[in-house]
């Protein structure tokens, strides 16, 4: 099942069919890799992006896949700052350049005013990463859900 934040004043930032495509590129993103992707939106960040990136993992338990290969994309929707966070059976994350493909897309498109647009391709550029970096398929299966999380 797909959720997607409803507001009774402002705009919604994805409708039902945007939600399905994210949650689909999700699916893609985790194709023929280890690694186990979930996105969080919220309105705004106080703090900086990659802390409460590392924040929201944790909350959505993140750390507990089995090779610690855990991927969250964080968007903060209003304040347009995204971040990347993963777990440490990722190598080479500590290059600030490594999420870098993601991040452009996914910021481009919060400029573009086209926030699934970004969020597909950004899925796209961390499922490229992940078979570079985690190729094969996790042998425990999907331990985490498919799904968008809110704040």
């Amino acid at each position: 099942m797909v959720w997607w934040p409803f507001r009774k004043k402002g705009p919604v930032w994805l409708d039902a069919s945007s939600c399905t495509r994210v949650v689909a590129a999700i699916g893609e993103a985790e194709r023929g890799n280890r690694g186990e992707v979930r996105v969080h939106l919220e309105a705004r960040c106080r703090f900086d992006p990659v802390e409460r990136a590392h924040d929201v993992f944790g909350d959505l338990e993140m750390y507990e896949t089995a090779e610690g290969t855990g991927v969250l994309l964080y968007l903060s929707v209003e304040d347009r700052r995204v971040a990347v966070f993963s777990g440490p059976g990722i190598p080479g994350t500590t290059d600030p350049a490594f999420w870098q493909p993601a991040v452009d897309a996914a910021r481009d498109g919060l400029r573009d005013g086209a926030l699934a647009d970004g969020l597909v391709a950004a899925l796209g550029a961390i499922g490229d990463i992940l078979r570079a970096s985690v190729p094969g398929e996790a042998p425990e299966g999907n331990q985490r859900p498919d799904t968008i999380s809110f704040g």
